[in-house]
């Protein structure tokens, strides 16, 4: 049945399989940032989208270091989903991942 009341909450199943997605890719996405090579940046996004299925605009994110941690920024836009869902998706980072990265959330 269809409802013009659709869930706005994230995929968990999704967000599960994005950082194991993640983390299995991991040094192929340090050397594209390294390189300059943007091919990661659709391969992240592709693997985003389905996070966040409620929200239709572009997801922005981008990626970094810090010199000591990467740093993966992404921007919720004030969206109050988005800013709930892009909590609990950091949360669900492998402890692997986040001693090596920081997920931020901003504006």
């Amino acid at each position: 049945m269809f409802s013009i009341f659709t869930k706005k909450r994230m995929d968990k199943a999704a967000a599960e399989s994005f950082w194991a997605w993640f983390e299995e890719q991991e040094q192929w996405i340090i050397d594209c940032i390294s390189n300059h090579d943007s091919a990661f940046v659709w391969a992240i996004d592709e693997r985003l989208k389905p996070v966040f299925p409620y929200f239709k605009k572009e997801l922005e994110f981008q990626l970094g270091s810090n010199g000591i941690k990467g740093e993966f920024f992404f921007f919720h836009f004030g969206d109050k989903n988005l800013i709930k869902d892009s909590a609990a998706f950091a949360e669900m980072m492998p402890q692997s991942l986040s001693d090596r990265w920081k997920f931020i959330a901003e504006n």
